[in-house]
């Protein structure tokens, strides 16, 4: 698969911290724009949990300038969308809009995050609205299992905690918690500004100059800590007809020169229907539905993962299946034609994705926020190219040799069933 990205990326960073990253596509009539502020669930307190979130709430239902109406309707009006998404490490309120509505774009969000009134009233409004919010995943096992498979991994540090919080700290919040929250976070050299699509560099810099140049820094780190992840087992009983299962392990940084070779086996083992987990335990064993494998990254850790649904009398054999082709992947080399595929299907998965502005747009940040540079898709693409098969067998023992899973089941599991992993 040959590719060459000639997307024009420039970036520029204010006096006061604030960093400017655009991506040029002339060949579009849209932009994707994203406020991303390097704060998340990560950061909180045990009693302050889900604040982070909240805050993302709170900035929609009014500012000094608009109410909830009139912020929802001004991108609407003109055919764009408004929205935002809190993260363990990152807030993000983001906009895509017809070209010719950039200082548009950027108002708004500048509205949204500097000018939020918290009225008491709303405050108490939301809480509801993010109660129920909170009531639908615990109503939704495949969602709730993976709270609770961060909670267990990550035991008592904060990337454990729910994005959302939970009923007590939700229902405790307060203006005064949420004005300390904003004055602490919510500065410039914790911000980045980034958009995609057919614009000029210069002339966001001049609207960010405009909207957030008299914002100042912090000067205070965000003092995260780096987590400890031990192996452990927890079963939670619940009645469902599936049990639904996490299993998980530390895997390597962002940074690391495998991570190419990593996002190739994973993509091997569960990135799709044509994967060894899918083939194995769905088509060939039928003791599944869902079965997939993942990789997060976090700014100092990353995490290999496994989510699969069975129901009871099927989870041994399928924690059978999937312990084997562990063992096989990092043991049998791959036929040329496997890797050759697999390289395929990531590179085919990344430059397809990468059509949509909003994705390009949210991978500027990310890369911004964990290798503090730009990656640019050609050299992505080289460096999935590069990896050999030997490097495949040795990634997998570098995950998985002589080590402990950690895992969560929530249904119907017998206590110490994912042992089998063992």
């Amino acid at each position: 698969m040959e590719h060459k990205d000639s997307v024009i990326y420039k970036k520029s960073v204010l006096p006061n911290g604030l960093t400017i990253i655009t991506e040029s596509i002339p060949y579009v009539r849209s932009i994707s724009l994203g406020l991303w502020l390097n704060v998340g669930s990560r950061d909180e307190s045990s009693i302050s949990n889900g604040i982070s979130h909240f805050v993302e709430h709170m900035v929609f239902k009014a500012t000094k300038n608009r109410n909830a109406s009139e912020i929802a309707s001004f991108l609407e009006s003109v055919g764009g969308t408004l929205n935002a998404f809190t993260s363990r490490e990152q807030t993000c309120y983001y906009a895509k809009f017809l070209d010719i509505h950039l200082d548009r774009g950027v108002e708004i969000l500048s509205d949204l995050v500097n000018n939020a009134n918290f009225s008491n009233s709303d405050i108490e409004k939301e809480k509801k609205v993010i109660l129920e919010e909170i009531g639908d995943i615990e109503d939704s096992p495949a969602d709730l299992v993976h709270d609770l498979f961060a909670a267990t991994v990550f035991g008592k540090h904060p990337l454990g905690r729910p994005i959302m919080g939970d009923r007590k700290t939700v229902k405790n919040m307060n203006r005064a918690k949420i004005l300390r929250y904003v004055n602490k976070h919510y500065r410039s050299n914790r911000m980045v500004l980034a958009a995609c699509g057919n614009l000029d560099h210069n002339a966001l810099l001049d609207l960010a100059v405009k909207y957030f140049g008299d914002l100042s820094p912090v000067e205070h780190k965000n003092g995260r800590s780096k987590p400890l992840i031990k192996p452990i087992y927890k079963t939670f009983n619940r009645k469902t007809a599936q049990t639904h299962i996490c299993l998980g392990l530390q895997a390597l940084p962002f940074n690391h020169k495998s991570r190419p070779a990593m996002l190739i086996l994973n993509s091997i083992l569960g990135g799709g229907m044509s994967s060894r987990f899918f083939q194995r335990l769905r088509e060939n064993l039928s003791l599944v539905y869902t079965v997939f494998s993942y990789v997060d990254f976090f700014a100092d850790v990353g995490l290999f993962g496994i989510y699969l649904g069975t129901e009871k009398k099927n989870i041994k054999n399928a924690l059978s299946a999937i312990k084997m082709e562990i063992e096989t992947i990092c043991t049998k080399k791959l036929s040329p034609d496997e890797l050759k595929n697999a390289k395929e299907q990531l590179k085919g998965g990344l430059v397809l994705g990468l059509e949509n502005t909003s994705n390009r747009m949210n991978r500027l940040a990310k890369h911004e926020f964990l290798a503090e540079r730009h990656i640019s898709i050609d050299e992505t693409i080289a460096g999935i190219d590069a990896v050999e098969a030997d490097e495949i067998i040795e990634i997998g023992q570098t995950l998985f040799a002589g080590k402990r899973f950690s895992g969560v089941s929530l249904g119907s599991a017998k206590k110490g069933i994912l042992s089998a992993l063992e």
